[in-house]
């Protein structure tokens, strides 16, 4: 008897746990993390640069860049546990190539040259920021993955499968240094080059972005009911582009994993 009746508590509360709105608008920042992976490297042989040597030289300075995602969303109910969800965003993405150690005659970069009072002095590092910014359109499938067979108190688990295509409208490499200062400043922008070694000397010629990507994303999210007409969410994402950044000396791409914090509001 008591088996039966933990059955129908049960069964009547998995069948009145309340569906997400028919339709809903969701605003997010997400914190962001990207890393490089590089593809085809472009050495200047006759400047002395390997291919080998380059790619080593890559793998030991490169970082992680910590950046700020932002969406707006439109959701629409399909049925009682899937929705469709359209969304217009901003991602940014790249990563962080470190210089430290010694820096005396060190070729800070083409536009700044030599700069002769670096000495190795104490803690001292070069940042190259290779920062990317897109303008993106999301087409997403979400599924309600609770009120089946658990339940979370005042709260929904949903899982997201989408596509991005994405104008990318900036594509810059800034420089910050620590431990010292430059004549520009410690944190300013430049060009990032090609540079090829003829007879003449060396041809500089800037690299070129990738206009439009597509980005594959994959998230699931936690939303709280705050009250009936706000529920606030956060949402481990990945995001994966199709294509690299840029082509030039490096050829990269810059996958990310991103936490949504947003909130959301009926529109029925």
């Amino acid at each position: 008897m008591a088996c039966l009746c933990f059955l129908f508590h049960w069964t009547v509360k998995a069948q009145t746990i309340p569906n997400k709105w028919k339709q809903s608008f969701s605003l997010a920042i997400a914190p962001a993390l990207s890393t490089p992976i590089l593809g085809s490297l472009q050495p200047d042989i006759r400047g002395g640069y390997s291919e080998a040597q380059l790619r080593d030289s890559f793998s030991k300075s490169d970082r992680v860049l910590q950046t700020l995602n932002f969406s707006l969303c439109y959701g629409k109910k399909m049925n009682g546990l899937t929705s469709f969800v359209f969304g217009l965003g901003l991602i940014q993405n790249g990563f962080s190539r470190v210089k430290e150690g010694e820096m005396f005659m060190y070729l800070i970069h083409p536009d700044i040259g030599v700069y002769p009072n670096m000495v190795a002095a104490g803690d001292m590092e070069i940042q190259y920021e290779y920062r990317s910014s897109y303008l993106s359109t999301l087409f997403a499938i979400e599924r309600r993955l609770d009120g089946v067979r658990f339940q979370i108190d005042k709260s929904s688990l949903w899982c997201q499968l989408g596509a991005m295509p994405a104008l990318q409208i900036r594509n810059t490499l800034n420089i910050r240094t620590v431990g010292f200062e430059l004549p520009q400043g410690n944190n300013f922008r430049v060009k990032d080059y090609i540079a090829t070694t003829v007879d003449t000397g060396i041809v500089l010629t800037t690299t070129r972005p990738i206009v439009l990507n597509i980005f594959f994303t994959a998230a699931l999210r936690l939303e709280y009911n705050l009250t009936d007409k706000v529920h606030l969410y956060a949402a481990p994402r990945f995001v994966i582009p199709l294509l690299p950044s840029n082509k030039g000396v490096q050829t990269y791409w810059s996958p990310q994993i991103a936490i949504d914090l947003g909130v959301s509001i009926p529109l029925d």
